[in-house]
């Protein structure tokens, strides 16, 4: 009966895999190479349950077993294979124009060596040894087993903590770049990350149970349904979500960002110029109440090259672009709350005409900069 429940979960996952990589791979779009590394995460995924069905499927294993016993074997390799691809996917979201650098394959070493140690060790020649192993249960040395284990987790682990640190990256860069990053700052794919964290800690201790006790409880099969569960609901949940990220807006030119921390030694006079001049233009032209200000607008607008107004900003107001000019749209917001009774506005229509998109984002800024909730501010205001 286990046997069964391992199928259907096996089997419904073939199926989300096969489908949804279908689907991104007829989509022809600005986000084709994601579309395609993720197809490559869920395909190879489907392989290795695959291998699964051949273990649990008592017919079709003694099918495979008598015609092909070395196919038991090459299916879980590709475990090391949708890891990396799942990193190299977040990746394509962080930066725009991504292509598929030769040095990528890199990522794949791990793969690499346990296939062609599976070549070696398993393949036809070996069918007799391979056979014997099957039929006493125990497929691989009790070295061999200790070592994929431990190969398998430490490899998802640093690459869940890799995937996590370059999310933080992306978001710094596009605070200094954008003034609106609600839609672009991938919060999606840290929900998605500790979803599949979650999954494989719930897979890391059923091993360790059964390791421990050499026998399924049912806190096993517990874990291995919740387990089971949680992966086909962070793949569709990253399916959808990915789909739906504005194109447009997806990744930081790295060259421009590069650009503009280029070494430019600029004179205390000129700074304080740019200074000034920046100032001015915020305080008359208001170019804050803009929910789509970038740091490229604002720059042609003031006239200030992007990189020297990057660096005016950071340095002389020892904040990035984004704290910058929300900075300016809190003080707009509080002019706003302070208007006579019949001149005031609802805290929504305030936040939409300081160039706020959303009430958690305006929020978390008025808190930053007051210490206050605008409603806070407003009591303390009318006391």
């Amino acid at each position: 009966m286990w046997h069964g429940v391992k199928n259907i979960f096996h089997f419904l996952i073939i199926f989300q895999c096969l489908f949804f990589s279908a689907y991104l791979l007829t989509q022809k779009n600005k986000r084709r190479l994601s579309n395609i590394i993720l197809a490559g995460f869920l395909l190879t995924k489907a392989v290795t349950e695959i291998g699964g069905v051949f273990n649990h499927f008592e017919e079709l294993k003694r099918i495979i077993s008598d015609a092909a016993s070395y196919l038991f074997y090459y299916p879980s390799t590709f475990k090391f294979v949708y890891v990396p691809l799942l990193f190299l996917y977040i990746l394509s979201f962080t930066k725009k124009d991504v292509t598929f650098k030769k040095i990528y394959w890199c990522h794949f070493l791990l793969f690499f060596l346990i296939f062609f140690y599976f070549i070696i060790q398993f393949n036809p020649g070996n069918a007799e040894l391979i056979r014997d192993r099957l039929q006493s249960g125990n497929r691989y040395t009790l070295l061999e087993n200790r070592l994929l284990s431990l190969a398998e987790y430490v490899q998802f682990f640093a690459y869940a903590a890799a995937s996590l640190f370059v999310l933080k990256k992306y978001r710094q860069k596009i605070k200094e770049m954008f003034s609106s990053i609600e839609n672009i700052n991938l919060s999606w794919l840290n929900f998605v990350i500790y979803g599949f964290i979650s999954w494989k800690s719930l897979r890391l201790v059923d091993e360790i149970l059964w390791i421990a006790t050499g026998e399924s409880s049912v806190i096993m099969y517990v874990l291995y349904i919740f387990a089971e569960i949680a992966f086909l609901t962070f793949v569709c949940f990253m399916f959808l979500k990915g789909l739906r990220q504005p194109v447009i807006f997806v990744g930081v030119d790295e060259n421009q960002f590069k650009r503009k921390y280029e070494k430019t030694l600029l004179s205390e006079k000129v700074k304080s110029q740019y200074k000034e001049k920046l100032i001015k233009y915020m305080e008359i032209q208001k170019p804050h109440l803009d929910p789509l200000l970038s740091l490229n607008n604002l720059a042609e607008k003031v006239d200030i090259p992007p990189h020297h107004l990057s660096q005016v900003i950071n340095s002389c107001f020892d904040q990035n672009f984004y704290d910058f000019i929300n900075s300016y749209r809190i003080k707009e917001s509080q002019r706003l709350l302070l208007d006579q009774p019949e001149e005031q506005k609802t805290v929504l229509e305030i936040l939409y005409e300081t160039g706020f998109n959303s009430k958690s984002t305006f929020n978390l800024a008025f808190k930053k900069f007051t210490g206050m909730t605008p409603t806070q501010f407003k009591k303390a205001q009318d006391s």
